[in-house]
């Protein structure tokens, strides 16, 4: 079996190498009987270069734009004349003619009298008013007109009714001289401050309201001892300031400041 595969492999490259020298016998055989093509270069065309000169044409004048025609100037319109009046015609006066007397009838004939002639008077002549020159016309006298009349005094107000100031003032001195006489009535001296030998000035502020009740103690300026101050407010405390207020000062007064002043008798 071996023998028989060999022997073909080698048959089959016998095949193969003719093959190779008959296809190479072949292309010998074409390239000796077809003509060799000939390769001719085409001549070299000359490139021409040809020069027109040109005359280069001027530019154009530019024209400066016109200048605008002046606006003429606008006439100005006539001055409207003066309207001159009419002439007042003139009515001409009828003729007065003389009423003519009745002829009597005479019962008896009478001898032929002439009739009387009436007598009529010529009109009196029509008189022509010349007319108004323009002067005449322009120099009439326009009257003035009347002034303005003079404007309406201001309305005086309204009396004020109820207390003047004055009264106001007077009765809020006269309430805070009671109020400082109801302090110091109300006023004692702490045993502290008089065994030490202490005096003092104690400035209140006291609020009060439409009816003189106390509402509110404030100390504006101390002493410099507790016990003095302490002193001083109890004092408003218990002062009672509605009696002593007065009706004109509801809604005038809502504060009073009062000063406490604490001495040693000597």
């Amino acid at each position: 079996m071996q023998a028989v595969l060999q022997e073909s492999k080698t048959q089959f490259k016998h095949v193969l190498e003719w093959c190779l020298i008959g296809s190479l016998l072949v292309h010998a055989l074409i390239m000796l009987y077809i003509p060799k093509p000939t390769y001719e270069k085409p001549p070299v065309q000359k490139q021409e270069i040809q020069i027109e000169l040109v005359k280069e044409t001027p530019p154009a004048a530019v024209s400066p734009p016109a200048e605008p025609e002046p606006t003429p100037p606008t006439p100005e319109p006539p001055k409207p004349e003066p309207v001159k009046p009419p002439p007042k015609p003139v009515e001409p006066k009828p003729a007065e003619q003389k009423p003519t007397l009745p002829q009597k009838a005479s019962p008896l004939p009478e001898p032929p009298v002439e009739p009387t002639r009436t007598v009529t008077e010529a009109p009196a002549p029509s008189v022509i008013t010349a007319k108004p020159t323009a002067s005449e016309s322009k120099a009439e006298v326009v009257p003035p007109p009347a002034p303005p009349a003079p404007p309406a005094p201001p309305p005086e107000p309204p009396k004020a009714t109820g207390p003047s100031e004055g009264d106001i003032e007077a009765a809020r001195n006269a309430f805070r001289n009671a109020a400082h006489r109801e302090l110091k009535k109300n006023q004692r001296y702490p045993r502290i401050a008089q065994d030490r030998g202490i005096e003092g000035d104690v400035k209140l502020s006291i609020n009060i309201d439409d009816h003189g009740n106390i509402t509110g103690i404030e100390v504006l300026e101390s002493s410099g001892n507790k016990a003095i101050d302490e002193a001083a407010l109890a004092a408003a405390q218990k002062s009672q300031l509605k009696p002593h207020f007065n009706e004109i000062l509801r809604g005038k007064i809502s504060n009073i400041v009062v000063t406490v002043s604490f001495r040693l008798s000597s």
